[in-house]
């Protein structure tokens, strides 16, 4: 089988396949799976960039955490061969870009061939990272304001579509192209950063959820409510003094979680949410793919045909 790894750091070209046998199940709970599709996240360049080198050599850390695929061997009673599955591999381990994959109990849901595979193919990291920011880490309620710094991104698209379905008033911050699109998603009030400075807003919001990662606390300190929640998706140093210093800022990321998975599986059969698909890929065709993602200008999701 075809795994994507890369040896050293570096732009998109110090990809390659490497072949590989086909892992056996050597343990109860766990499940072999057939790759048909993946995703490409933003940890996906940044990993293979370098960037966290340190945790990422530490623990080995492989390409690609999203999965949807067949089932040909299981030893547990979830689910049995041929059935299709949607899982997620820790944001440390990965290792989706591959022909074959091992997933255990607790990283993936069965899922429904009468639904699109390829938009549960963009799903689970993105759609449990705004799941676990909005519903775990500040409890979003109905009637809350929430700004959501990042709306036409993978995450973000996720985020509107979840706090409206919570009841939130929602209001997003993207390019001025990806307006419209935020507001067909729900948004009930769209900002530019081209053409707004969101910093010198006269609103005050009891969330702000910064799923690009380039504001802080200080800097919202104005337009966050006195008992506000900020949250932001990419740790760093500045983050976790922020958050010693402060009870209302808070990190989250991506984490294999069945209730959270089958909550977002069960919103997009009821068409409550849906993945938005910017573009697909060959798997053969990663490192162009790496290349697209790496400008940080899609609109939701990336998907690669394995």
């Amino acid at each position: 089988m075809k795994k994507l790894c890369f040896k050293k750091y570096g732009n998109a070209e110090v990809l390659y396949f490497k072949e590989l046998d086909i892992p056996r199940l050597k343990s109860k709970n766990m499940i072999l799976v057939k790759v048909l599709h993946s995703s490409l996240n933003a940890v996906d360049w940044k990993y293979r960039k370098g960037y966290f080198s340190f945790f990422t050599s530490l623990f080995r850390t492989s390409l690609g955490f999203d999965v949807v695929g067949e089932v040909v061997d299981s030893s547990t009673t979830l689910c049995r061969k041929g059935d299709l599955i949607m899982g997620l591999f820790p944001n440390l381990q990965g290792g989706a870009h591959s022909e074959y994959v091992v997933l255990n109990s607790g990283q993936f849901i069965t899922i429904s061939p009468q639904l699109n595979i390829i938009e549960l193919a963009g799903l689970p990291m993105a759609g449990i990272t705004a799941w676990l920011a909005l519903s775990q880490k500040v409890k979003i309620k109905k009637g809350d304001k929430i700004l959501i710094n990042g709306g036409s991104s993978g995450v973000g698209h996720i985020a509107i579509q979840l706090a409206k379905y919570y009841g939130a008033e929602v209001t997003t911050v993207s390019s001025c192209k990806n307006q419209e699109f935020c507001k067909k998603l729900g948004a009930d009030y769209t900002i530019s950063y081209q053409n707004t400075n969101i910093l010198a807003l006269q609103k005050q919001f009891d969330i702000i959820f910064d799923v690009i990662a380039n504001l802080s606390i200080t800097k919202v300190d104005k337009i966050l409510a006195s008992k506000g929640c900020y949250i932001n998706t990419n740790i760093s140093l500045r983050l976790i003094a922020d958050m010693i210093r402060y009870k209302n800022v808070k990190f989250v990321y991506a984490s294999p979680n069945v209730d959270g998975l089958t909550e977002l599986y069960n919103l997009i059969k009821s068409k409550k949410i849906k993945v938005h698909i910017d573009r697909t890929f060959l798997f053969s065709d990663i490192i162009t793919a790496h290349q697209y993602v790496e400008q940080s200008r899609t609109i939701g999701k990336v998907v690669v045909n394995i």
